[in-house]
């Protein structure tokens, strides 16, 4: 079923911090600040009649091929978005989550796999988003980790 364009999608998304970094998706293309290299954390998109944890454990494993466990909730964010003059909104549920296997955390990076899609994830510094060398999506999510999300605690 193709999703309606004038109805906001429910999306997952997941938090992972190894030594105050953010395991995050490297995407290249036009994004609502201009066009270039941009991150974001893993997830998606969360199907009718599934849990957002629930969506977000499989999601994991989609992309990744890892397994993970929920550690808290972060929150919800509203994400209303303009790329190349097509609006998106988003409801976004945020997760703190680890890693079942411990060895995961020695990994610089991990084979995205999205249907055709395919990329990398890999771990970038916090302070990188902070300071606006790199851009963290969705808009106010930087913010929103900075306030209150494990981040600068070690893993």
């Amino acid at each position: 079923m193709k999703w309606p364009a004038s109805l906001p999608r429910v999306k997952t998304l997941g938090c992972i911090w190894s030594d105050k970094r953010l395991l995050v998706e490297e995407c290249r293309g036009p994004h609502s600040s201009g066009e270039g290299i941009y991150y974001r954390p893993l997830g998606g998109t969360v199907e009718f009649g599934e849990r957002s944890d629930d969506a977000l454990k499989r999601e994991f494993f989609e992309e990744i091929g890892e397994q993970v466990k929920i550690v808290s909730y972060i929150g919800c964010l509203e994400n209303i978005f303009s790329i190349q003059s097509e609006m998106g909104h988003e409801v976004i549920q945020l997760y703190d989550v680890e890693f079942v296997k411990e060895s995961n955390y020695l990994r610089d990076r991990f084979r995205v796999h999205e249907g055709e899609k395919q990329g990398w994830a890999k771990w970038i510094a916090f302070s990188e988003f902070i300071e606006g060398k790199a851009i963290l999506y969705p808009e106010k999510l930087t913010s929103l980790l900075e306030r209150g999300a494990r981040w600068n605690k070690n893993k």
